[in-house]
């Protein structure tokens, strides 16, 4: 709840929730359950400063709510506008105040680190990342992907796994 109030999105509190319900479940002694407590307070102290967003502007807010929700939606600022029914150049106007990205660098970039996590994490074709990160075209995907993690997805997931086996 303090997570809650310190303006943490329901979708990122249910997914950490989650997680700490099956290590309760799983708890054998008492000093298990001091130490998940100590863990549990560590993580929703770290989603407070990572994820809030109480400082923004409710739009901004409302934007990067919907973003952070579904990477693979047309996030476009037009789209971000719409939904909140409001002109593309007063939403590109705050966001860029409010975050000092624009809102495709914000997109382009959550895109990005979510399919750098997939490229470490998973053996799924980068086809298949670049869907799941709402970019249909291949090249495009591994374009940007270099432009923002100064490698390709195949080189970034070849140095990851040679960094993992070592």
């Amino acid at each position: 709840k303090a997570a809650e109030s310190g303006g943490v999105h329901p979708v990122h509190l249910d997914s950490v929730s989650s997680d700490f319900a099956l290590k309760i479940e799983r708890l054998n002694s008492s000093n298990e359950a001091g130490d998940l407590m100590v863990d549990m307070f560590m993580t929703y102290c770290r989603l407070v400063k990572k994820y809030s967003i109480r400082q923004y502007s409710p739009p901004v807010q409302k934007a990067l709510t919907y973003i952070e929700s579904d990477l693979s939606a047309d996030l476009s600022l037009s789209t971000l506008a719409a939904m909140q029914n409001i002109s593309a150049s007063y939403l590109s106007n705050i966001f860029k105040k409010e975050t000092d990205k624009t809102v495709t660098e914000y997109v382009n970039g959550k895109r990005m680190d979510y399919a750098a996590h997939l490229l470490a994490t998973t053996k799924q074709q980068i086809q298949s990342i670049a869907q799941i990160c709402g970019i249909v075209d291949v090249q495009y995907f591994s374009k940007l992907f270099k432009k923002v993690k100064g490698m390709t997805p195949k080189e970034y997931r070849k140095a990851r796994q040679n960094f993992t086996e070592d």
